[in-house]
């Protein structure tokens, strides 16, 4: 009996149960969207931020590392230490190899111009530094083309990149000349120098031509140095496969809180939680990874880039939850009018309910188990509708859909009861309140 009693007040007032039924999945639809784009937004916001650079940087173990003494930092007193550029093709070979999004290896070179641009500048110290401009990495799996152009995005130059040679990068082999860079444009402007003109150079007491290929507008320290294809500057250094650092991007998670309470030094984990740590790709167990596989290295994560990232994406997962929160009220309250009006319009029913001995808990079950149904198949079209609008939103702003995940749907009807179940809380009061005679004293 309490099935049929279900199933006919189900199938009445068809009008009012589709705005009923509307108001369910649109809140849900906002919902399940939201939380389709959260489920995905990670990644898509980190390739999104690599305009930001490089995020991690490998240097020789112990060579980022202040030498204080009596109060002054004399790291610069002691002799350079360098990396290995055989080891190179090891950036992609560990753990996280799927999650390094590209990398540039660096040398820099000190150099002092023998006879500069039309401004002179004659002896004026510059700094060369060599680097991938855009190579493809031998025998990388999956292919990688990478170099500081993919790590930067956002630099702009006037004229063109010098040429790079062929091969792997790990030998001293280059042009034969002649020497191509490009200049910074803060070093360009007080030089006074444009693409097609030549510097004279002088490196470890070698003479030698440079033509300025382009000027590079970086925003940073590039803007004061000359940029060259690292074959160059091992031939001009003589320091054939050294390296200086290198600039890596890798697709992260933003650091956990819990970790970062527990002090930098991972290793000081209980096992459980250390496994923990190196199986999520926080930038610090990315780099941690990169030390092991770089012997004689240090890998730092560049906390302006690497905080700049995680504080955007916490600011725009919580704005998703306000709206998401919002949403699901505003949905709420229009569940509350609908089923509210519905109990008015049926108060009739109630009290004739109640006379005939159905107590208060039977006919709160009634209207509840019709916000149920409601509640189901409100989620059921809002997890549809959500998908489309992920989808729809993801190709706008990212460029590509949204991976809609299997828990979507559960999550969605789990919504949606709640909208209901929430909406559901004034009427059932209200349903307590009626009493038999007073309803069908007019009768």
């Amino acid at each position: 009996m309490f099935l049929r009693l279900v199933r006919h007040s189900f199938l009445r007032r068809k009008r009012r149960k589709a705005v009923l039924l509307a108001a369910v999945a649109l809140g849900t639809s906002a919902a399940a969207a939201l939380a389709d784009i959260a489920l995905d937004i990670g990644d898509k916001m980190s390739r999104e931020l690599n305009s930001f650079g490089a995020n991690l940087v490998v240097l020789p173990a112990g060579g980022g590392a202040p030498v204080v003494v009596g109060g002054e930092d004399v790291a610069a007193l002691r002799l350079p230490s360098y990396l290995d550029a055989a080891g190179l093709p090891a950036v992609r070979e560990n753990f996280w190899k799927n999650n390094i999004l590209g990398f540039a290896p660096v040398l820099d070179v000190p150099a002092r111009l023998t006879r500069g641009g039309p401004d002179a500048g004659g002896g004026r110290a510059v700094l060369l530094r060599g680097t991938w401009i855009e190579r493809q990495v031998p025998g990388a799996d999956p292919p990688l083309t990478t170099g500081v152009r993919g790590l930067n995005p956002y630099w702009s130059i006037e004229g063109r990149w010098p040429a790079e040679p062929g091969g792997d990068g790990a030998g001293a082999s280059g042009p034969a000349g002649p020497f191509e860079g490009v200049v910074g444009s803060g070093l360009a402007a007080a030089l006074g120098l444009r693409p097609g003109q030549r510097l004279e150079i002088q490196v470890a007491g070698r003479p030698a031509d440079l033509l300025v290929t382009g000027i590079l507008r970086g925003g940073a320290e590039e803007d004061g140095a000359i940029l060259l294809p690292i074959e160059t500057a091992w031939r001009l250094s003589g320091l054939g496969g050294r390296l200086s650092r290198i600039f890596v991007r890798a697709l992260t998670t933003p650091e956990s809180a819990v970790y970062e309470r527990l002090g930098a030094s991972p290793k000081d984990l209980p096992p459980a939680e250390f496994e923990r740590w190196t199986c999520t790709p926080f930038p610090s167990s990315i780099a941690y990874e990169l030390e092991r596989a770089l012997p004689g290295s240090e890998a730092r994560v560049i906390r302006r880039v690497a905080d700049s990232e995680g504080s955007i994406l916490r600011r725009i997962s919580g704005l998703m939850a306000v709206i998401a929160i919002l949403a699901v009220f505003g949905s709420a309250l229009a569940v509350t009018s609908a089923l509210s009006t519905s109990v008015l319009e049926r108060r009739s029913e109630i009290g004739l309910l109640k006379a005939m001995g159905a107590g208060n808990p039977r006919v709160v079950g009634l209207f509840l188990a019709e916000a149920t149904l409601y509640g189901v198949a409100g989620g059921l079209l809002g997890a549809g509708a959500g998908a489309l609008m992920a989808r729809f939103i993801s190709s706008s702003v990212f460029g590509s859909p949204v991976v809609i995940r299997p828990l979507a749907v559960p999550l969605a009807i789990a919504v949606a009861l709640l909208i209901t179940v929430a909406g559901f809380v004034v009427p059932a009061r209200r349903i307590l309140r009626f009493r038999p005679s007073e309803v069908l004293r007019g009768l």
